[in-house]
């Protein structure tokens, strides 16, 4: 079941991309090694998207937003954008706007089986490579 956010969603998404061949639920864990008390440094991103609705979660070391996007067809695949935090926030949870609406986020393709991401405007981490990779894993 979605969260009620991405469900209050659906009259702000743009229109599903011509199929609803990208649906389903994907993950990407970012490793950032551990702190110097030995602690684990990660932090699980998740990309759903349904019927049109697209939200994205990252949760973990010193993680945790939410935000609704909007998904577009463009020649590489599926561009993902930056739509709104989730009502009534104007921000992430220390109030800052990191991103305007339409913002592209980052672009989901396929090549040989495989989803690659490509980041652009989001990036999970700065050491992370912007070149297409097998980020983001579809799950469900």
């Amino acid at each position: 079941m979605l969260p009620l956010v991405l469900a209050g969603a659906l009259a702000l998404a743009s229109p599903a991309p011509s199929s609803n061949a990208w649906d389903g639920v994907y993950t990407y864990t970012h490793d950032g090694g551990r702190t110097a008390g030995g602690s684990p440094i990660l932090v699980t991103w998740r990309l759903t998207l349904k019927q049109g609705l697209c939200e994205f979660h990252g949760e973990g070391f010193q993680t945790l937003e939410t935000f609704q996007c909007s998904t577009h067809d463009s020649p590489s695949g599926l561009e993902v954008r930056f739509l709104r935090y989730p009502p009534p926030a104007t921000g992430n949870r220390f109030g800052v706007q990191v991103y305007k609406p339409g913002a592209p986020l980052f672009t989901l393709s396929r090549s040989k089986g495989r989803v690659l991401t490509r980041w652009t405007g989001f990036v999970p981490d700065e050491g992370v490579d912007r070149k297409p990779a097998p980020y983001l894993k579809k799950v469900q």
